[in-house]
């Protein structure tokens, strides 16, 4: 299948809740669709279509459009196509419906809490809207990824640490971290046991989350990027 024929399918499916469909270069297509049509959209590329979910990204637009972008990013690798579902939304009403939980796309669940935290754009129906990338002490209301955010910022400390996950009745909870010997970097897991079974888990991390992204999109040019981007340790 090819992108044009894809737009042709999809188009002809959903018809004007599909705001508009773009193929920017070959192997992509971009599917612009409103708020209210993202889960079904989503749904149906990565159920019907066997599409892989990628990553979901937000953007603050509001120099160009007065609002945010939320892109959900799938792979349909049998036909060597990108698909994006965009949907832009307004800055004085910033939700979203989550597909981790709407659209039953579990993958979707960290990329999803991660434009929570660090843009505000809260989701909706998501099974586990917890804080994920912001720092225990960083003040609730307060997104980094924001354009109008000074990158140099340094707001007083605050008590907003997650809440820890309960764990099921009569289950047994074994804490790992946030420093040990096997960890390469700090992270907190409670592991959910029944004798010798793992019955369920929780887990804390992103303790040495470098705001990086946040000089890259305000401090450094596109060369610059990359320079740094390759020299920063995976661990």
């Amino acid at each position: 299948m090819t992108a044009r024929e894809l737009i042709v399918q999809m188009t002809s499916r959903f018809g004007p809740r599909i705001k508009a469909a773009d193929n920017p270069v070959p192997d992509m297509v971009i599917f612009t669709v409103d708020r209210d049509a993202t889960v079904e959209v989503a749904r149906h590329i990565f159920h019907e279509r066997n599409g892989r979910f990628v990553i979901t990204a937000g953007t603050d637009y509001r120099d160009a459009n007065g609002g945010y972008l939320v892109d959900h990013v799938f792979s349909l690798a049998a036909d060597h196509l990108f698909v994006t579902v965009r949907t832009p939304l307004p800055e004085e009403d910033l939700w979203i419906e989550s597909i981790t939980g709407s659209a039953n796309i579990p993958a979707a669940n960290w990329a999803e809490r991660e434009v929570q935290d660090l843009l505000g754009v809260r989701l909706r129906n998501h099974p586990d809207p917890r804080r994920l990338v912001l720092a225990d002490d960083w003040p609730e209301g307060l997104h980094p990824l924001r354009r109008d955010f000074p990158w140099n910022e340094n707001p007083p400390e605050a008590k907003a640490a997650p809440p820890l996950k309960e764990p099921p009745p009569g289950a047994t909870v074994v804490p790992i971290g946030p420093f040990f010997p096997v960890l390469e970097e700090p992270s907190y897991w409670r592991i959910f046991v029944e004798g010798e079974r793992v019955v369920g888990g929780d887990y804390r991390g992103f303790y040495n989350h470098r705001g990086v992204e946040k000089i890259a999109d305000s401090q450094l040019n596109y060369n610059q990027v990359p320079f740094l981007a390759e020299r920063i340790c995976g661990i």
